[in-house]
């Protein structure tokens, strides 16, 4: 009999390890409050990338997730494509940030991670419209990095996830769940319930609510709070004339093309601004100033406008990587939280799976299990928890 595994959380982590659970023979049914990607993955700058990424193991994730990203493309070539193989270009223009991306740069050169040096020629024959600032006599090119389109690519997880069987319930939250030594068992705002035999918790920055249930603190960065370690400013301009096909990221602005001519637009500096109870106008202060960045970048850029501007919202544990793995003695409550999430989506999703369906831990993710960032809930905070221990 296959095994009945619930999913809570229908972004790009919760739906790629639905899918591969699905598609390996599990029952899957994946449970989220709104409708799929609505959550962080809805709001995000999808950089598929291990530029700069530490500790070494980290790395490593991410690297073989940005070849498990090409190789899910690849096996979709009916499909629009979610995935820009377009590689990053960065520079930067004082001396101690540029001796700073020369380390960086050699670095991964000794982790046979693809960097190239391209000189100012170069640079102003591949992009005929950038403005260069005239400190600026080299960058580095970083060809195996990748930028996505989210919401196609959890378009092709959902149609995956559909053709393998797999159940979607959306827009009924799961208030109350329960582990015994059979089961699991979660009852939803509508009053349904569902059993089985496992769970996978990927609620990306909400994480921490339904880890209380569980009798559990999660140490994670609060979202909700103007903190530019969690937030970020993102915009999206208007159609424009620019013919940029790479990511850039430079030292006023980071620029992606974002489809039918558009780019999208973050300025890290401008982050101690950002808060998510305060929504910013294209027309304020912040969109003035991405403006008046993007004019210094580029030519043909003087009518620019920027069509919206939102807050991102960054799922991350506290110290920075990911948590996976099981929370609870009996192997029935798994965890997955991550902020490289759009990165390491797909290779998460065929690890965690072959880890819950064969009952054997993925090498992988063993530096990445949650235990460190958990400890019990005060007696005072988790007062009649709805979350019950294993059961012998």
């Amino acid at each position: 009999m296959p095994q009945r595994i619930a999913v809570i959380g229908a972004g790009v982590l919760g739906l790629a390890v639905a899918e591969s659970l699905s598609r390996r023979g599990a029952q899957v049914t994946v449970f989220d409050k709104n409708y799929p990607g609505s959550g962080t993955s809805q709001i995000s700058y999808a950089w598929v990338n291990a530029n700069g990424k530490e500790p070494i193991r980290y790395h490593d994730l991410n690297a073989h997730a940005i070849d498990e990203h090409k190789r899910w493309q690849a096996s979709h070539p009916a499909s629009p494509r979610w995935l820009l193989e377009t590689g990053t270009l960065e520079w930067a223009a004082d001396e101690s940030s540029l001796r700073q991306l020369a380390q960086r740069a050699a670095k991964l050169t000794t982790l046979d991670y693809p960097v190239e040096k391209r000189s100012r020629a170069a640079l102003l024959g591949a992009l005929p419209e950038l403005r260069l600032d005239p400190r600026i006599q080299h960058a580095w090119f970083f060809p195996s990095e990748c930028l996505l389109y989210p919401s196609l690519f959890i378009a092709s997880l959902l149609a995956d996830l559909r053709a393998s069987g797999g159940q979607l319930v959306c827009n009924n939250e799961v208030t109350t769940l329960t582990e015994t030594g059979r089961d699991v068992h979660l009852t939803m705002a509508s009053g349904d319930e569902w059993r089985g035999d496992q769970l996978v918790l990927a609620t990306g920055r909400w994480a921490p609510e339904l880890m209380s249930q569980c009798g559990l603190e999660l140490a994670m960065t609060d979202a909700n709070r103007a903190d530019p370690v969690a937030c970020s400013f993102l915009a999206q301009t208007q159609p424009l004339p620019i013919s940029l096909k790479c990511n850039l990221i430079t030292p006023e602005l980071n620029v992606r093309p974002d489809g039918g001519g558009r780019l999208m637009l973050q300025a890290l500096d401008l982050d101690h601004h950002a808060d998510p109870a305060r929504p910013v106008s294209p027309d304020g202060l912040i969109g003035k100033e991405m403006l008046r960045r993007l004019r210094r970048l580029f030519k043909n850029a003087e009518g620019a406008r920027i069509e919206r501007i939102e807050t991102g919202q960054r799922s991350r544990p506290a110290d920075g990587l990911p948590a996976s793995g099981y929370i609870s003695e009996s192997a029935r409550v798994y965890l997955m939280v991550s902020h490289s999430g759009m990165t390491l989506a797909p290779l998460l999703g065929r690890l965690v799976a072959e880890e819950m369906l064969s009952g054997t831990a993925s090498p992988m993710l063993s530096a990445f299990a949650p235990h460190r960032l958990l400890r019990p809930l005060s007696a005072v905070a988790k007062a009649a928890p709805a979350y019950l221990p294993s059961a012998q």
